[in-house]
């Protein structure tokens, strides 16, 4: 049974979201960052464990964090903010 077209949309979406987060993510050694983790967590008010799950791509990253992430890489990391 195919999925409704919605929740197609919302899966290209978090792929898209994803793939521009963990290529920035490359771009940084280990410490580095374990640092940019941390300081997003700590600025988008969530736990660690959050971050991570938008990296491993199990929800998608909420608008707000997305501007949050671009303003500490200093960077613009996704392509749709």
């Amino acid at each position: 049974m195919p999925l409704p077209m919605e929740d197609n949309h919302n899966n290209e979406i978090k792929y898209d979201e994803t793939g521009d987060f963990v290529c920035y993510l490359l771009t940084l050694d280990r410490g580095e960052h374990a640092e940019f983790i941390k300081r997003v967590a700590y600025s988008c008010g969530v736990p660690r464990s959050v971050v991570y799950s938008w990296k491993y791509m199990c929800c998608r990253i909420p608008t707000y964090a997305k501007e949050i992430i671009n303003k500490i890489a200093g960077v613009k990391v996704f392509r749709d903010v």
